[in-house]
């Protein structure tokens, strides 16, 4: 009974193995209660050890809650784990898609481990993560139970791996790493270490998915204010330019606008424009190709369109991400500025084209109307004007000089030239079919010259001289055509000299007039008459037999033939002009 009562006693004092071993030999015979006082003192260092992890835990998941920098709280898991087993080595990594990705080490003799690249099925790894389970072996560069590569057994051997635990990091279903412990000597890992690696694998990876989850957030509000500011600052842009444009700044007003909220030098090149330095010319041209944005060393642009039609390039010297953004919403404002300026081009001159037409077609029929008329088509009283009318041209090849007026009626352009005389007008023509008038004063009068330059253009494009400028005066023997009394003088007169030919042209079918016509023009040689009237020339003497029945032989007098040659042309271009 004293030997019990001592045998608890030194239990009740915490006595150790070692004491109680002594305290055995003390006394041989009491051997049950000797076995029965180690068990005890076993259990009960056994419980205080688990007592004193599980308060480790504890005190490490606490811990692991206040760190928030994700790289610091993999550097505490693996610091801890090291302690908590007694190891020389310890590190955790991630799983990225297929691979996973050693991030921080403790105890490591080299660097060769952080950053070392795994594939998920290769290693002591790729055990634990298919698994999703603790895996572990006594002797890892000669375990022959997974595959062996290059790279990891390198840095096994650089840290004489020996002994290795791993546990997975699991958040829910899914695995986000692996830690594991190492020892340099071969070793067994026990229930108790497997437990206590996982249970701290446990807190580490709720505390990593926390951090990343606040990181990510975080992040995401990073972005989200960034994008707010840059939303409010947009805001405040649109309502700055379009202001501008609601306005009626104009296109200066907004290039001045874009100048001072980017604080750089902005331009706006036309679609004609061409650039005067290397840097900018390149940014236009991609931005002609049908580039948005582009850029070189020195200048930024953007391109600006309407309706599929580039107008020009916006484009400022130094470039930022801000200064992209401003000009992306600077392009669409600029872009309905040029609209509205063209547009408002446009009306005026479509307006102005009509006040002329008006003046040229309707003149007005008292004084006061006849000024109002003129000042509306930009036409004064004082001055006289030579009335052109222009085909297969285009208004932008017409130059003008100071008080000269272009308008657009259907295909034809009509130009009110000041001169004094219409040969000095000619020279404002460089291409088309131009009609010119002679110099007119007045509303009625310059009616008078548009009728008579429109007769003009159209004797000459009748008589095929496309391309050239005439004057009534210039068209020689066909002004005979402008006269109405002389056209009925010319209808009496074919009729006398041709009304045979006519009339048994209509009743025979066979061309009289044209053969007569084309036999004087080819100088009466039979052959090249009959060559370009497609017959046989004994045809051709069947019909010029014909022509000297029906009106005589005296036509063969060379100055009765030109006569009738003359007479022929003005009569085709008369039918042709329609008259």
């Amino acid at each position: 009974m004293v030997d019990r009562k001592t045998w608890m006693q030194l239990l009740l004092d915490e006595a150790s193995v070692e004491d109680l071993e002594a305290h055995r030999l003390s006394v041989p015979d009491d051997v049950d209660d000797a076995h029965a006082a180690l068990r005890l003192r076993a259990q009960l260092d056994q419980r205080r050890q688990r007592s004193s992890e599980l308060a480790a835990l504890n005190d490490i998941a606490v811990r692991l809650t206040t760190v928030r920098d994700d790289r610091s709280l993999l550097q505490e898991v693996v610091d801890q784990a090291r302690r908590l087993l007694g190891v020389d080595l310890a590190y955790i990594g991630s799983a990225y898609g297929n691979y996973f990705v050693i991030e921080v080490t403790s105890g490591a003799l080299t660097p060769q481990l952080v950053g070392l690249r795994l594939a998920r099925d290769q290693g002591l790894v790729g055990l634990v993560i298919r698994s999703s389970a603790p895996a572990w072996t006594h002797d890892y560069q000669n375990e022959p139970a997974f595959l062996h590569i290059t790279g990891a057994d390198s840095a096994a051997r650089s840290e004489n791996m020996r002994g290795l635990l791993g546990v997975p990091l699991r958040v829910g279903e899914r695995v986000i790493g692996a830690l594991f412990a190492c020892k340099r000597q071969e070793r067994d890992f026990t229930e108790s270490e497997i437990a206590l690696l996982s249970a701290l694998a446990a807190h580490a990876a709720v505390a990593i998915e926390n951090v990343r989850a606040i990181e990510r957030l975080e992040s995401l509000n990073a972005e989200l204010s960034t994008r707010t500011a840059e939303l409010e600052k947009t805001l405040q842009w649109d309502r700055t330019l379009t202001q501008v444009v609601l306005s009626g700044g104009g296109v200066q007003r907004l290039i001045r606008e874009v100048a001072t909220l980017s604080g750089k030098k902005v331009r706006f090149l036309n679609a004609q424009d061409v650039p005067d330095d290397e840097d900018a010319a390149s940014v236009v041209q991609r931005c002609r190709a049908g580039s948005d944005t582009a850029a070189s060393d020195t200048v930024i642009g953007h391109r600006v369109a309407a309706a599929g039609q580039f107008l020009g390039t916006l484009i400022a010297y130094g470039d930022d991400s801000e200064t992209r953004l401003l000009l992306d919403r600077a392009a669409p404002a600029l872009a309905l500025s040029l609209a509205e300026e063209r547009a408002a081009s446009e009306a005026a001159r479509r307006a102005q084209d009509a006040f002329l037409v008006d003046l040229l077609t309707h003149p007005a029929s008292t004084p006061d109307d006849e000024r109002r008329q003129l000042r509306l088509a930009g036409l004064t009283s004082e001055k006289s004007y030579c009335i052109a009318v222009v085909l297969g041209s285009t208004r932008a090849a017409i130059p003008t000089s100071a008080g000269t007026v272009v308008a657009e009626h259907g295909s034809r352009i009509l130009v009110a030239v000041p001169a004094r005389d219409s040969s000095a007008a000619r020279s404002v023509f460089l291409s088309g079919t131009v009609g010119i008038s002679e110099p007119a004063r007045g509303s009625e009068a310059l009616a008078k010259a548009y009728l008579e330059a429109q007769q003009t253009v159209d004797v000459l494009t009748t008589l095929g001289r496309v391309g050239d400028v005439s004057s009534a005066r210039g068209l020689g023997i066909y002004r005979i055509l402008l006269s109405h009394l002389a056209r009925e003088h010319l209808d009496e007169l074919s009729e006398e000299q041709l009304g045979p030919l006519m009339a048994e042209q209509n009743k025979r079918g066979v061309p009289l007039l044209d053969t007569l016509s084309v036999y004087l023009a080819h100088g009466r040689h039979h052959s090249a008459t009959a060559s370009s009237l497609g017959v046989h020339v004994n045809t051709l003497y069947q019909r010029l037999d014909a022509i000297d029945r029906l009106i005589g032989k005296d036509w063969r007098d060379p100055d009765k033939a030109l006569d009738l040659q003359v007479l022929m042309r003005l009569r085709r271009s008369a039918d042709l002009l329609g008259k």
